[in-house]
C-alpha cells in the first residue's frame, strides 16, 4: 500500500467528481456516513492517486478500485478497534460490586497518597533550598545509590571530604528543626 502525498490538480478534480463513491460505498455498507466518512475517505484518495499514477489499473474501474481500498482502510479500522486494549471492561467507580460495596469503598484512598507526596515534596524542595548547587547535586546522586567512594570520584574529592560535607549539611539542617 504507497502511502498519500499531495495530490495533483488533475487528481483533485478526478476526486471531487467521483466523490458519490464514497456515499455509495458507505450507504451500500449500512454505515453512517458522518461516523465513517473521516475512515473510508483516505482509502478513497490512495486509490485516485493510485489509478492516476499506475496505467496497468486503467484495465479496472475506478470504483472498483475504490471500493477495495476503501474496504482496506476500514478493514484497519475495525482491526484497531478490536484490539483487546480496546476492548477493556470500563465500570464507574460508583459501581457496586457482588458485595454490594462501591469500588471506590474498595480501593485505596489515592488521595491521601497524593497529598502525602505533595507534602514530601514541598519539604525536600524547602530542604534543598537551604543547600548549596554542589551539595545539592551530591545528595541526589546518593538518593540515587552511589557510594560516597563514587561521589568523591566524580567531584574529585576524598571520601573523607564527601562525608564531611553530609556532616556539615546535616548539622546546618539540624540547626534549622529539619
Amino acid at each position: 500500500m504507497s502511502k498519500l502525498h499531495e495530490m495533483t490538480p488533475l487528481q483533485k478534480q478526478f476526486a471531487e467528481e467521483h466523490q458519490n463513491v464514497v456515499f455509495r460505498f458507505l450507504n451500500q455498507k449500512g454505515l453512517p456516513a458522518d461516523d465513517y466518512y473521516d475512515i473510508v475517505i483516505f482509502g478513497y484518495l490512495q486509490a485516485v492517486q493510485e489509478y492516476d499514477e499506475n496505467p496497468a489499473l486503467s484495465h479496472f474501474r475506478f470504483s472498483t478500485i475504490a471500493r477495495t481500498k476503501m474496504s482496506d482502510s476500514l478493514n484497519k479500522h475495525y482491526s484497531y478497534e478490536n484490539k483487546p486494549k480496546r476492548k477493556a471492561p470500563m465500570v464507574s467507580i460508583h459501581t457496586h460490586t457482588s458485595d454490594g460495596l462501591a469500588l471506590n469503598e474498595i480501593l485505596p484512598d489515592r488521595q491521601k497518597d497524593l497529598q502525602a507526596q505533595a507534602a514530601d515534596r514541598l519539604f525536600a524542595m524547602e530542604v534543598l533550598s537551604c543547600l548549596t548547587e554542589t551539595e545539592q547535586q551530591m545528595v541526589y546522586l546518593k538518593a540515587d545509590g552511589l557510594t560516597c567512594r563514587e561521589i568523591a570520584d566524580i567531584f574529585s574529592t576524598t571520601v573523607h571530604g564527601i562525608n564531611g560535607r553530609f556532616r556539615r549539611m546535616r548539622m546546618r539542617l539540624t540547626e534549622r528543626d529539619f
